[in-house]
């Protein structure tokens, strides 16, 4: 069990989601990320912001304001489409950010606050609509330590399960009022969800649902991926990605690791879990650091799997530098060989093939964060961050690239 200066030594390595932008980010849009490529490329697309890729905004849900002024940490993040069949609606999970007051003062504090939130389109993508919120910023007591803070939710992932129920998982922290440290102080990091028969009954009833070495065990949670053998280094899992086949509930996920020396981003993986009656079983690691490495980057994170338009099933993620200004560079998609078993079409070398990289405008954390569902018009949906004002004006924007891997 990690120690409370444990945790928070593991709090200030992770990369979990749109925070990874609190630690600024320079004025104006940094020169297009470089990804290493095979010699026959992908496809590619450079998202700009203008008409050849639209931000797409969402109807009855506007972007937060503060003194009736733009909130300066604004936007929606953390994208996750879902097709219903039964009904031609398009369905979109998403993150809403805004400052939220911790102590009126004076003087003030402040701290970044994020929910999730849940909206429709019923002409492919083309417009949403807001339905619902799914989850709220709520201030809570630390178990052990009575410390109060903010329950936070971001990253959530969206799918229509075999039984016709809908579940939608996401990343839930717990976020001390103000710092400590002088910089944001997350610790205490879960995986919660709700099930419902339809998508607007999300969030009616939310459970805590999983948890790593990070997290205390006494915030209840059914689950520990520790206990999976693959799992025990892992001290959070983080960036989920649900996704239904042959019947079964599929769980992609980045395993973060840390030791004595700091972050271990040479052994961090992004796994694949199957969801079975006693939480999930380990089914493989779909990328690791040497596929990090065949990108020129640090980590790979932030999975989305989906079916392509002609019946593949692709995976996107985010390539990362770390520490850099953009970290996120873009979106990758890459082709499953064989999806049971967690494997990518790979090259007679072991190197995974990518299918389509785009790449984007943005500053601070940069482009990434993508989601697709192929009977979306929107193509691969893309989140842009623009960090202005010397680091103290951040916004989050969702982009229709039109891309079909």
């Amino acid at each position: 069990m990690f120690t409370t200066q444990s945790r928070v030594m593991v709090t200030l390595l992770a990369i979990s989601g749109i925070f990874s932008a609190c630690g600024g980010g320079s004025a104006g849009d940094s020169t297009p990320p470089t990804i290493t490529l095979p010699p026959v490329g992908p496809t590619t697309f450079h998202c700009t912001k203008d008409a050849a890729c639209p931000e797409i905004l969402i109807a009855g849900d506007p972007f937060s304001e503060l003194n009736m002024a733009p909130d300066p940490f604004r936007g929606y993040g953390d994208p996750s489409l879902e097709y219903d069949s039964a009904t031609g609606t398009l369905w979109l999970a998403y993150s809403w950010l805004n400052i939220e007051i911790s102590d009126p003062g004076p003087p003030p504090v402040f701290d970044l606050g994020v929910r999730t939130h849940l909206a429709r389109s019923d002409d492919n993508g083309a417009s949403f609509t807001f339905q619902r919120s799914v989850n709220d910023m709520a201030m809570e007591a630390h178990p052990d330590t009575g410390v109060m803070g903010w329950s936070v939710h971001e990253v959530p992932t969206l799918i229509k399960e075999p039984s016709g129920d809908w579940q939608l998982l996401w990343y839930k922290y717990f976020n001390p009022f103000g710092t400590v440290t002088g910089v944001d102080e997350r610790q205490e990091y879960l995986y919660w969800r709700t099930v419902a028969a339809t998508p607007d009954g999300l969030g009616d009833v939310s459970d805590v649902w999983a948890r790593a070495l990070a997290t205390s065990s006494s915030w209840g949670a059914p689950i520990d991926f520790n206990l999976i053998p693959e799992l025990a280094d892992c001290v959070t899992l983080t960036e989920p990605a649900l996704f239904a086949f042959n019947a079964e509930i599929y769980l992609a996920s980045s395993c973060l690791i840390a030791d004595a020396a700091g972050r271990r981003a040479d052994l961090e993986r992004l796994v694949l879990l199957r969801q079975n009656a006693n939480g999930y079983s380990f089914v493989g690691d779909i990328m690791d650091a040497q596929d990090a490495a065949d990108l020129g980057v640090d980590v790979i994170q932030q999975a989305d799997i989906s079916v392509a338009r002609d019946g593949s099933i692709i995976m996107i993620v985010t390539p990362i530098i770390l520490d850099a200004d953009p970290s996120h560079q873009g979106c990758v998609v890459f082709e499953f060989a064989d999806f049971a078993a967690g494997r990518l079409v790979r090259d007679g070398n072991g190197v995974a093939v990518p299918r389509t990289v785009i790449t984007a405008e943005g500053n601070g954390l940069g482009p990434g964060l993508c989601t697709y569902d192929a009977n979306s018009d929107t193509g691969v949906m893309l989140v842009i961050t623009t960090v202005t004002n010397n680091g103290t004006d951040i916004e989050f924007s969702l982009r229709a690239t039109g891309v079909h891997p």
